[in-house]
């Protein structure tokens, strides 16, 4: 199993994160954008998108980070992860989808740092403030969910936010940020 990633992006590092935490046995390959990798025929081969990341387990190629985490967690069940049960899967996919729908646009608007911007993140942190309210991790133990989400707001830009009305969701990045597979992706700054 080769995972194709680039860490220094929340979707990337999600699932690199992920994959070193709990030390699975899959090859990671960081690509070369320099090189042209991911515009390379055998690269387009295993995602038509040419973005990273991206996932083979013999002749199966996934692409997607959020479904590259669930697809890992199915085929290691040892890290307990994910949910095996309807309900449990059906909480896991609403959060999945509200970090694609809701998180990752709110955070990439923060580029230009408007308040209206930071007014439309404000509602999602209190969302999060919420559900972490008497949790450790999103659903009371460290799940494919916590990844995904928490590596939007380990973001430069997520970083910047303020958290000071949600202590909980605060806890809640430093515990993920001190994870082993977090630290070990943590890209460092000149």
């Amino acid at each position: 199993m080769r995972l194709y990633t680039f860490t220094i992006t929340p979707n990337n590092r999600k699932v690199e994160a992920f994959v070193r935490h709990f030390d699975l046995d899959v090859d990671i390959h960081p690509v070369s954008f320099k090189d042209k990798e991911t515009q390379s025929a055998a690269f387009l081969a295993i995602n038509p998108m040419g973005k990273v990341p991206a996932l083979t387990d013999g002749d199966f190629k996934l692409w997607e980070s959020n479904a590259i985490l669930t697809y890992l967690a199915t085929k290691f069940p040892e890290t307990d992860a994910l949910p095996t049960d309807a309900r449990g899967r059906a909480d896991v996919d609403r959060w999945l989808h509200w970090q694609s729908c809701h998180l990752i646009p709110a955070i990439g608007a923060l580029k230009t740092g408007t308040e209206t911007d930071i007014a439309t993140v404000t509602p999602l942190l209190r969302i999060l403030e919420q559900q972490l309210t008497g949790r450790e991790y999103m659903l009371g133990k460290l799940s494919v969910v916590d990844f995904a989400i928490s590596a939007y707001l380990m973001t430069k830009l997520g970083r910047q936010l303020d958290y000071s009305a949600c202590p909980n969701v605060a806890a809640w990045v430093g515990r993920m940020g001190s994870l082993k597979g977090f630290v070990a992706t943590q890209v460092k700054m000149p």
